[in-house]
């Protein structure tokens, strides 16, 4: 009977990280702790009817119905509240265009990451994708042709997504963009505490 117990409390304390990373999540990305703390028990009563057992990743299930949640909120609010443009919803942003949101966020694990490649991939990525410059101003910058730059930069997207991947799970666009991001519970960056 020991063993049950200790075992849930296991469980508990580890339903109470995930719904702690959960509100952390939406908070960042709504108005008032009130409004987090509404939309993650949504997220966590849609779980629970779901059946947990029919889901193969419940982590990455809960925050990818806490990100539709929070735009959900902001779709229903739409007619209610004024869009303001720097609201913290996780924004790709166009190719070409400054960072999107989850890049931005993302920025503090980034950097080190992309510390780390090769110098033509890390001057490309930096140009790029951390200021924002196209790639024929990167390319200009750097002496180098846009094709060269072009490939550099898939070149160092695709080191660093393997070194991002070591560190958290990462949603992309279909343009292979970042959208959104959930970091391992012992985040090297430390993203998740």
């Amino acid at each position: 009977m020991r063993t049950s117990s200790v075992g849930h409390n296991a469980l508990d304390e580890t339903w109470a990280e995930v719904r702690a990373e959960l509100v952390r999540f939406v908070r960042r990305r709504v108005r008032g702790p009130e409004v987090a703390e509404d939309l993650v028990q949504t997220v966590l009563e849609r779980f629970q009817r779901t059946g947990p057992d029919t889901v193969t990743n419940p982590q990455a299930w809960l925050f990818r119905s806490a990100r539709n949640a929070v735009i959900d909120h902001y779709r229903t609010n739409r007619a209610h509240e004024p869009f303001e443009p720097d609201t913290d919803i996780i924004d790709p942003g166009p190719t070409g265009s400054e960072p999107g949101r989850a890049v931005q966020e993302l920025a503090g694990c980034l950097r080190p990451l992309i510390a780390r490649l090769p110098d033509k991939y890390r001057e490309a990525l930096t140009l790029v994708d951390l200021e924002g410059r196209t790639q024929r101003a990167a390319a200009e910058d750097q002496g180098v042709s846009v094709s060269a730059m072009k490939s550099r930069v898939q070149r160092g997207r695709g080191q660093l997504a393997h070194l991002l991947g070591q560190c958290c799970d990462i949603t992309l666009t279909r343009s292979g963009e970042i959208d959104a991001y959930m970091p391992h519970t012992h985040c090297p960056c430390g993203l998740n505490g």
